[in-house]
This record gives structure tokens, C-alpha cells and sequence, in this order.
């Protein structure tokens, strides 16, 4: 490392901890998924970096046909938030007939991927599906360090922060979601609780090769992963003042980032976004279009 990058990271590490200290704010993980269209549904906590004010994470359940219920993302390795999502499972899931069919997942960094390997111990026969491109850091052992970046945030930071995703999901249970766009029905040669037309996917590489974004098409909602962010515009000094829209931290190729945003914000039909960490209830439409355009 170049020693101008040294210097660099040296003032965002010591900065973000004496700020972030200042202006702590950690709400409470909720033990509950809130309904925020028909049949979807968001768990939204905090995820306590130490380093940097707290940052919200959200983790979806869809339910895909009357008592099927698919899960996106796995939120954070913190026990407080596992311990969280797993009795939200539970507590929507609540009658018999509520089954948990299948786990996608957006992409595999660590606040997205933190209670799979619970949620697979708990769930014998449930399969993760996730973009083919994906699939070298989820089920192969390869670490994110390993991508060229063309950034110089993303260069320091990928030195910083350890691969942590070591052959997460045996290719056993994996399945492969395939080129740029398609139903997630496809990835099953027949399956009626999941029929066509509830959950499209749409690769969204820039800020990991194989990002996916999930578009729930009879609500007209878009989970946008992190191809966006909707929080403080003072994050990682503070995580409650000033909420705004903005571009992913953390991005191997921003120029991929923008491609992304471009090719979401012209899909058919879409009313709202619900990025991965969002202060608020997400986005509209309309104010994506005017956030890339600009």
C-alpha cells in the first residue's frame, strides 16, 4: 500500500471513531418483520460497526403464494441481530402451514449473508439461490479482496477489511440465478408455490461482481440491495441527521454502479425502491430517475 493510502485510512478509521462515538444512536434490532406491501415484508435493525455510527440493515420476507415464504438476505454476523432475524422468521411464519421455501440472496458481503448458516442448520431442505457471478465468493472461498477496484476507496478498504465468506453455502444447496434478468421461478424445473411473475432478478454489478437487485412485480417494488443507500449524509460520523440518497461505499467499479442504477430506474412499472440500508421506507420512482439523471 502506497503510503499516501496509509495516511488515508488512517484519517477515516480515526475520524469515524471519534464521531461516531459522539453521535451514537443504536436503536433496538426489532424482533418483527413489518408488511410494507402486500406480501412483503422488511426487518430493519442497526448494524454496530464501532469504527463508525450505525448502519441500517434490512433483511425481506416475500410470501410468494398462500404459506410460502421466501427470505432475502441474512443480515448481519452480530449474534443480537441474528438472534433477531431468526424470531422474526418465526413469529410471522406463525401458523402450521407457513413454510420457508427459499433464500436469495442480493449479494455476499457480511451484512448480508450473517445468519445463512443457521437459517440452513434450522432448514434442512431449503436451497440459496444468488447471481452465477456470485457464486466464487459464496461457495468457493474466494475473498472480495481478490476484485480490482476503479477506486481508490474501494482499493484501501478491501486491505482493512478480512474475507470472511470461505465456501459459506455447499454447492449442494446452492442455486445459480443466470445472465442479466429473469423470473426467480426458473431456477426450479417446477415449483407451485412460486409461480411466475411474483419475484424477478436483475443483475446489478458494481458493487460486487454479481449483485443481484429483486423486483416484486405485483406491488411495483424494487429491492435495490446496495445499488443505493438511503441514509445520513453525515454517515460514518452520524446515522440520524440529514437522510438522503446516495451511491454505495464499498464499490469495486463505480462506473458498473452507475450502469446499474441507470438500467433499474427505467424498469417497467416500478413505484418504490427499498435499498439494503435505508433510513427511511424507501424510494420513489420517480425520485431514482431524478437521482441518475443528475
Amino acid at each position: 500500500m502506497r503510503n499516501s493510502e496509509v495516511v488515508a485510512s488512517a484519517f477515516l478509521i480515526i475520524g469515524a471513531v471519534c464521531f461516531a462515538q459522539w453521535q451514537r444512536h443504536t436503536p433496538t434490532p426489532q424482533a418483527k418483520f413489518v408488511e410494507l406491501r402486500p406480501g412483503l415484508y422488511r426487518l430493519n435493525f442497526s448494524w454496530e460497526l464501532h469504527v463508525a455510527a450505525p448502519f441500517p440493515v434490512a433483511v425481506w420476507l416475500v410470501e410468494s403464494s398462500p404459506n410460502s415464504w421466501i427470505l432475502i438476505d441474512g443480515g448481519t454476523t452480530n449474534a443480537k441481530n441474528q438472534r433477531a432475524i431468526l424470531e422474526g422468521i418465526q413469529t410471522t411464519l406463525s401458523s402450521a402451514e407457513d413454510t420457508l421455501r427459499l433464500v436469495l440472496v442480493t449479494h455476499g458481503h457480511p451484512d448480508h449473508i450473517g445468519v445463512l448458516g443457521k437459517v440452513l442448520d434450522l432448514y434442512p431442505n431449503i436451497k440459496v439461490a444468488y447471481h452465477e457471478k456470485e457464486e466464487p465468493f459464496l461457495s468457493g472461498g474466494e475473498s472480495y479482496a481478490s476484485i480490482p477496484g476503479d477506486n481508490l476507496q474501494f482499493n484501501i478498504l478491501k486491505r482493512l477489511i478480512p474475507g470472511v465468506n470461505s465456501a459459506l453455502i455447499p454447492s449442494s444447496r446452492a442455486l445459480l440465478l443466470k445472465g442479466q434478468s429473469g423470473d426467480v421461478s426458473d431456477v426450479f424445473t417446477y415449483a407451485n408455490w412460486l409461480p411466475k411473475g411474483v419475484l424477478e432478478y436483475h443483475a446489478v454489478p458494481g458493487h460486487t461482481p454479481g449483485q443481484v437487485a429483486f423486483y416484486h412485480k405485483s406491488t411495483g417494488s424494487v429491492i435495490a440491495a446496495d445499488s443505493f443507500t438511503h441514509i445520513s449524509a453525515w454517515w460514518p460520523f452520524s446515522n440520524v441527521k440529514d437522510i438522503s440518497l446516495a451511491s454505495p461505499p464499498f464499490s469495486n467499479s463505480v462506473e458498473m454502479v452507475k450502469g446499474s442504477q441507470q438500467n433499474l430506474a427505467v424498469l417497467p412499472g416500478t413505484m418504490t425502491f427499498f435499498p439494503s440500508h435505508d433510513a427511511g421506507n424507501g424510494i420513489s420512482a420517480k425520485a431514482i430517475k431524478e437521482f441518475v439523471m443528475a
